[in-house]
């Protein structure tokens, strides 16, 4: 397809600029972290704590290979920007020195795919942000992100109708559930689940932003609410890390059978 060398074009430069920029000081260069208590907090969400890097590589590498290899086999514009979600998410949960922030470099690719899925899309963007919300009430910015954060699903609600959305051919699931239904005939229950999931997060982050805002942790658990954010945001992000790989393995209308890339 004519898009695709653009689009190695465009990667290629922002690897460039990326790389170009680190070549250069920067504003914090031979500083000491400013809030050392979260700045040293860089496992967040990650699975592979305190593992040896060459361990961290190793999950990070098992984790992206069936979606690199499914997007080798079958190479597809679709496939390649769900890789991009999935090789991303992978790398924040899996890889070696990742810091919170780091989740926005997920939250990019995932906006690719905001029209194809907007249910799912829309859902982990709001996950994104909620677990970076030590860090928000660290610097003061709650007020400016629940602004944003309820423009942002008010457009969505508006442009993507989120809750209709939820069909399995909308959630990029048919062909999952088919295969599924070989086995368990009865499994025709799949839209509800995703809807029930879905408003389970969304009222376990709000809670848990009303009570760290509104209550003090107790004296001996004095990390009780940023503890009990990572573990929703790793349970929420696992989640979308499987989801992704199940789009991208059972995806079979963008193969080469169909569809050859010229």
């Amino acid at each position: 397809m004519e898009s695709w060398p653009w689009m190695a074009v465009v990667v290629l430069l922002g690897l460039t600029v990326r790389w170009t920029v680190s070549l250069s000081s920067y504003s914090g260069a031979g500083k000491p972290p400013m809030f050392g208590d979260y700045e040293a907090q860089r496992h967040w969400q990650e699975i592979t704590l305190n593992l040896p890097v060459k361990q961290c590589f190793c999950f990070t590498l098992l984790s992206l290979l069936p979606a690199c290899i499914k997007l080798t086999v079958r190479p597809s514009c679709k496939g390649f920007r769900f890789t991009l979600v999935s090789c991303a998410l992978s790398f924040f949960l899996f890889s070696f020195q990742v810091h919170e922030k780091s989740i926005l470099l997920v939250s990019l690719p995932v906006c690719l795919v905001l029209t194809e899925i907007p249910f799912m899309s829309t859902w982990f963007l709001l996950v994104s942000t909620f677990s970076m919300l030590p860090l928000l009430l660290k610097d003061e910015l709650l007020l400016p992100s629940v602004v944003t954060v309820m423009a942002f699903v008010i457009a969505c609600g508006t442009f993507f109708p989120m809750l209709e959305n939820t069909s399995e051919e909308q959630l990029q699931l048919k062909s999952f559930a088919v295969s599924v239904r070989r086995h368990l005939p009865g499994f025709t229950f799949l839209p509800r689940i995703m809807q029930c999931l879905f408003l389970s997060s969304v009222i376990t982050m709000v809670l848990l932003t009303i009570l760290s805002v509104t209550l003090d942790p107790p004296q001996k658990l004095p990390d009780l609410f940023p503890v009990l954010i990572c573990f929703v945001s790793c349970v929420n992000f696992v989640f979308f890390l499987v989801y992704f790989n199940i789009v991208i393995m059972w995806d079979s209308k963008n193969g080469r059978n169909r569809k050859k890339i010229e």
